[in-house]
């Protein structure tokens, strides 16, 4: 496994070619009470790429959330190299079901951009932007100093503005612009009543072309501070 690092949406070289789509981090707040702030930073590994994120939520009212999340890819190999980023911003509903478990639903609406270059007999590139809006919905038990959470998106992609002189490349995602994403995680956080140690595990499933070229794996890791101690 490459170094953990953060990632969402990128093109990069593996030995078969290249890749289109990773997820990013699932951002899952864990939101209790109206004031509440978090803070996520960390890295993150797929199949072919690494990259950084940096997330954040607060909590509105008593029932509605915000988030935050930024993430930056860069990979490079021998002959090529690819880079990515994403912002993306989310509003939900949270509610707690009793004192350890706790349920939240987010709307979120990302864009970002892509590049990937190689230069084996000469210098090719690709570059495209993406727009991706998707639902998150989640479950977690929660106590002081420990935190489980199952999370699943539903997210549609859509790529544009697709321009290089990668010729197949282009053509292959102007072919498969569009698709729908599903994309289960499995969250567990653990440390001290306001500062946790952070691993996600994540797979994603492209419902509309089930052999795009794609990363289907990503694990995540990094710390999460609650801001809002006194309330939390």
């Amino acid at each position: 496994m490459k170094n953990l690092t953060f990632v969402l949406i990128s093109i990069t070289l593996t030995g078969c070619g290249a890749v289109y789509y990773v997820p990013n981090t699932q951002n899952v707040p864990v939101m209790k009470n109206k004031g509440q702030t978090n803070l996520y930073l960390g890295l993150n590994s797929s199949e072919s790429v690494d990259g950084f994120e940096l997330q954040g939520a607060y909590g509105l009212t008593d029932k509605i959330a915000l988030q935050f999340n930024g993430d930056w890819v860069n990979s490079s190999e021998s002959s090529s190299k690819g880079s990515g980023h994403i912002l993306e911003l989310g509003a939900g509903y949270y509610k707690n079901l009793s004192k350890d478990f706790v349920f939240e639903t987010y709307g979120l609406m990302g864009f970002g951009g892509l590049k990937y270059e190689e230069n084996i007999n000469f210098p090719q590139e690709i570059k495209a932007n993406f727009f991706r809006i998707g639902l998150q919905p989640s479950f977690s038990f929660t106590s002081k100093y420990f935190i489980a959470s199952l999370s699943g998106r539903l997210a549609n992609l859509n790529y544009s503005n697709i321009s290089g002189n990668l010729i197949a490349d282009v053509d292959y995602i102007n072919a498969y612009n569009s698709f729908w994403l599903a994309e289960p995680a499995l969250t567990i956080q653990a440390g001290t009543e306001n500062v946790k140690f952070q691993l996600q595990l994540q797979y994603s499933y492209n419902l509309t072309y089930p052999d795009f070229i794609q990363d289907y794996t990503l694990v995540s890791l990094g710390l999460k501070v609650n801001l809002n101690p006194k309330k939390s």
